[in-house]
């Protein structure tokens, strides 16, 4: 991860001091050698940082070095940002029109004229001559304590055999016989099938591929079977030698010098009277070249030949073209305890468990179905004697534990396989509260904010984080999808431990606060750089708080009304903020005006939910760097900034469902940076030219996903509609058009605005789903009072039968007693 940052880093010096090179060098003037000597530094550390970052959680001065350089590189990437930031100032017109760009090189003396421009350039210099300090220091610390040694990486892969007691594998025995039968059947197709198990590291798919092969019924049907550990890197030579010699031993030891050439000759020759099953292990390699000379060979085996692989990763499934793909779900919370009670109560009494078990049930669950983490906690287990001391780890979160790194090894080393830039993307999932429902296209742009999507082509960010997200997703890191109808993910989840995982790599840097009533919150410990907070209520005043001035993501959550002091001083000392996400607030406009002055660095700004907000401020459209803008479901809006065409570098405009939102100004149409367009009202007649109308979309040709417009007017100007050049619009997948008149008709709509055969176009008669939808709920309520109607019937008549029966029973009883006493 600290290796994306300084690649960040290093590209942006570069672009910085290339591409805007007068204006860049005359803002630190000075500090020309410094800053070479950074580059300088900053290029060699690079090389050594894969190394440390996979040895940080074995050795604890790794890990003090790596977090001061990580420090440090943040202090980095902030002056840099301020840098570009102050350059692109320079760079465009004094008079903050952002519709034409005036890329122009002032000189020196012309440039730094006010007051406020010196201040500036002295600054950025001096900052950066205290981070070259600092630099300096963290190499010399490097080398002073050889802190960094090429060494074998960190952790290893611990080699996997067949050979394991059964009898301690638990829960997998419907999917263990689903994959035997389909061993068992003799299949007499040309090509070896294969089977995959996928899942997450820890989920057992190693144990259940150890189960299936030391089933009697696999080494009785198949002549050979031979368990393969698959190597990282894939060496091709070394595991055809591992299979020639257990085929033939013989034939390995007549070779004298093993090749991968003479090994798959003599499999390919032993082969042909063998049916076997071969199991490759824990396979990581996803190249088709890795795998082509080995399938080659295994076709000469006999009809019914199999083999099973294992593996974290989806696409190796599609590499190797198996057609049978099987996803291994998490385990029950019996099965669960039953590993766990299974290690831990082993040479215990029954008196022992018996005190024990409901305390070890409460663990169990804790390992959210992952059958590694059931048998690791239990092994720790066995050494606990008491209920107190089993009570500790179940209160214990588990990434704050002494444990922590046993439970997380597997997921480390699937972790470390990731490329840096996608580490980082990783772990700023710690963002988010466990469990919560992340949104793709949200998560995309909280990376954008933060840096962590760098591409030379501005347009491409989009692409690299869709990339990302299925990199992640395909290596299991995310779960229960949600899908739209052409398949695309929507939303995802991520399982309880992995999001603890996340938790554990950034420890201290990303934090989740819950402030409760008459409380304030101290972090002034801790190198925070993201921050949570779910605040119940402002009296306390929590935010008077130290060390947040370095934050570069704040979420604030409460429902409470906010403190305009409170919330200013939280803004006013939160400078280097890159995202900033309030989410059901109460607001003031005239506190977000306050809030926004000083937030330059900002890239995602959410009022998501916040009320009390009528108008958007002006402030706002200050913010040059701003790439996301969400003001879903904000109540009381009523107007957007006049401003808003400033906003050069937005590429997110969320307004949807904001029913009071009536004024949309016109400077929306220089935005033609916008990808993503949700919920505008746009007029499509000749009224009021300061509002935002249908033809005003004419340049926004970088729009994509779904667009839904409302159109606004009494009649439809042709001309107007035919402006909006939809056919240029080649990234939009649907458009939804609502129409709010009756005067207009859809077929006009439709031949007006001529849209591609290509895009998707829905039209909507507003007010017809209106007559229409409350029609819809007026006989739904009509149904729900019916069948309430029936369920009070049914009740009555249950209640007289209930009557009926305890008034027969006591007849009865009476009559019995009568009999008795004669």
């Amino acid at each position: 991860m600290a290796e994306a940052i300084v690649s960040a880093i290093l590209e942006q010096m570069t672009a910085i001091t290339i591409d805007k090179a007068i204006e860049a060098w005359s803002l630190v003037q000075g500090s020309e050698k410094e800053v070479k000597r950074l580059e300088t530094n900053f290029k060699a550390l690079r090389l050594e940082l894969e190394d440390a970052e996979e040895k940080e959680y074995e050795d604890k001065r790794v890990k003090h070095w790596l977090d001061k350089f990580r420090d440090v590189s943040y202090d980095m990437e902030d002056v840099l940002d301020e840098w570009e930031t102050a350059v692109q100032q320079l760079q465009t017109d004094p008079s903050g029109s952002a519709s034409v760009r005036k890329w122009k090189v002032c000189p020196f003396v012309s440039c730094f004229s006010s007051g406020s421009q010196v201040v500036r350039r002295y600054n950025i210099a001096t900052k950066i001559k205290e981070i070259k300090e600092e630099v300096d220091g963290i190499v010399r610390d490097k080398v002073r304590f050889e802190l960094i040694k090429r060494k074998i990486k960190q952790p290893r892969r611990p080699e996997t055999t067949s050979f394991v007691d059964v009898s301690e594998l638990i829960g997998r025995d419907a999917m263990k016989e689903e994959i035997i039968s389909i061993l068992l059947c003799d299949d007499k197709c040309r090509n070896v099938p294969t089977i995959t198990l996928v899942g997450m590291g820890g989920i057992g798919k190693t144990a259940l591929a150890q189960l299936i092969y030391n089933d009697h019924r696999i080494q009785t049907h198949f002549s050979k079977t031979i368990w393969v550990f698959a190597s990282d890197p894939f060496d091709q030579t070394q595991i055809a030698s591992a299979i020639l010699g257990d085929l033939d031993p013989d034939s390995l030891i007549s070779l004298k010098k093993t090749t991968l050439q003479s090994a798959l000759s003599k499999i390919s020759e032993k082969l042909t009277t063998e049916k076997f099953l071969f199991v490759f292990d824990d396979v990581w390699t996803e190249r088709d070249q890795d795998w082509e000379p080995l399938k080659v060979a295994f076709k000469y085996g006999m009809p019914g030949s199999c083999i099973l692989v294992t593996t974290r990763k989806e696409s190796v499934a599609r590499r190797m073209k198996s057609p049978h793909v099987v996803p291994l779900q998490l385990l029950s919370e019996e099965m669960c305890w039953l590993i766990l009670s299974q290690k831990a109560f082993s040479g215990r009494s029954q008196a022992s468990r018996e005190i024990l078990e409901d305390i070890g049930r409460e663990i169990a669950n804790k390992c959210q179905g992952l059958p590694l983490a059931a048998k690791t906690i239990g092994g720790l287990l066995q050494d606990k004697q008491g209920r107190e001391e089993w009570q500790n780890v179940l209160n214990n979160v588990i990434w704050k534990s002494s444990f922590a790194h046993e439970i997380f090894s597997p997921l480390l080393l699937s972790y470390y396989d990731l490329p840096s830039p996608v580490r980082q993307c990783l772990s700023y999932c710690a963002i988010f509260p466990n469990r919560f429902t992340i949104y793709k296209d949200k998560l995309v742009q909280c990376w954008m904010a933060q840096g962590y999507l760098n591409s030379d082509d501005n347009g491409r960010r989009e692409l690299i984080g869709e990339d990302y997200f299925k990199y992640l997703a395909t290596r299991s890191f995310f779960q229960d999808f949600e899908k739209d109808t052409s398949g695309s993910i929507i939303s995802c989840k991520m399982h309880d431990m992995v999001h603890e995982f996340v938790q554990f790599l950034t420890e201290h840097r990303f934090v989740t606060e819950e402030v409760p009533r008459n409380s304030t919150l101290d972090i002034s410990s801790k190198r925070v750089r993201h921050l949570r907070l779910v605040i119940q209520s402002w009296d306390s005043s929590p935010l008077s708080i130290c060390r947040i001035e370095k934050l570069r993501s704040l979420v604030v959550v409460s429902d409470d009304e906010t403190s305009g002091d409170v919330l200013q001083d939280l803004l006013s000392r939160s400078k280097l903020l890159r995202f900033l996400e309030f989410d059901s607030l109460h607001l003031r406009p005239e506190q977000v005006a306050d809030g926004m002055k000083n937030l330059i660095h900002l890239r995602y700004l959410s009022l998501i939910s916040c009320s009390g907000l009528e108008n958007l401020p002006e402030s706002v459209c200050e913010l040059i760097n701003l790439q996301s803008l969400n003001l879903r479901n904000c109540w009381d809006l009523r107007k957007l900034a006049v401003g808003m065409g400033k906003l050069i570098n937005l590429r997110y405009l969320c307004i949807k469902e904001c029913p009071h939102l009536s004024y949309y100004p016109k400077g929306i149409r220089h935005l033609t940076s916008l990808t993503r367009l949700s919920g505008i009202k746009v007029r499509v007649d000749q009224s009021d030219g300061n509002e935002f109308r249908i033809g005003d979309l004419e340049n926004l040709d970088l729009l994509g996903g779904n667009l839904c417009v409302e159109l606004i007017g009494d009649e439809l100007n042709w001309a107007e509609a035919n402006r909006a050049k939809l056919h240029n619009k080649i990234h939009l997948k649907r458009t939804d058009i609502w129409i709010c008149s009756l005067n207009i008709k859809k077929e006009e709509v439709l031949k007006a605005l001529n849209p591609p055969s290509t895009l998707l176009v829905e039209l909507f008669d507003y007010q017809k789903w209106l007559d229409f939808d409350c029609a819809r709920f007026t006989r739904k309520m009509m149904q729900e009072k019916k069948t309430e109607m029936k369920i009070i019937e049914k009740t009555r008549i249950a209640l007289c039968v209930q009557k009926a029966a305890l008034q027969f029973i006591a007849e009865c009883s009476s009559g019995s007693r009568k009999s008795t006493s004669d």
